[in-house]
């Protein structure tokens, strides 16, 4: 059925997450110690070995996040379809992680938003600024508005996912 398909990609899904994410860390961690190791060769092994340690760098962590994205979509999308099964505590317990990963980038940002204003202070990475509402008040509520535009973007992406799905009940078992 529908809902088995999509929740078996889903554990596929999460074991590519679960495999991917061990090895991008240790990828990043022992990076000196790999790179010692590639360094002293010449030639095509080089080329060769500093193309795989180049590809495994990209792949790995890309690999953790894909598995990660597709382990919450398509497990959501087994609650929603019929099944086999009933796993109803599963269920509320995928429907909730779901949740907080939709909505989490929407309420990062609000925090961040709701920090500057308890701090008085906005910082922003690239490029590197701080903007205090003591000395610059049009930078800071300017930094401000910025979150909580971001805020809004990302909280109405997660209410379109979500708008059709909260209100219907969750597909039964056959």
């Amino acid at each position: 059925m529908a809902g088995d398909l999509a929740r078996h990609r889903a554990a596929l899904s999460l074991l590519l997450f679960l495999v991917a994410l061990p090895v991008s860390w240790v990828l990043f961690a022992r990076l000196d110690a790999i790179w010692a190791r590639v360094m002293p060769l010449e030639g095509i092994a080089f080329m060769t070995a500093a193309t795989l340690l180049g590809a495994a760098l990209a792949v790995a962590p890309l690999a953790a996040a894909a598995g990660f994205v597709l382990a919450t979509w398509f497990g959501v999308d087994s609650v929603y379809r019929p099944r086999t099964h009933a796993s109803p505590r599963l269920d509320r317990m995928i429907v909730a992680g779901g949740l907080l990963v939709w909505f989490a980038p929407s309420l990062l940002a609000l925090g961040a938003a709701g920090l500057a204003l308890v701090r008085g202070r906005i910082h922003f990475v690239r490029p590197p600024r701080d903007y205090f509402l003591a000395t610059d008040p049009i930078a800071f509520w300017q930094g401000v508005g910025f979150w909580l535009i971001m805020a809004s973007l990302f909280g109405f992406l997660a209410w379109r996912y979500w708008r059709d799905k909260l209100g219907c009940p969750v597909a039964e078992a056959r």
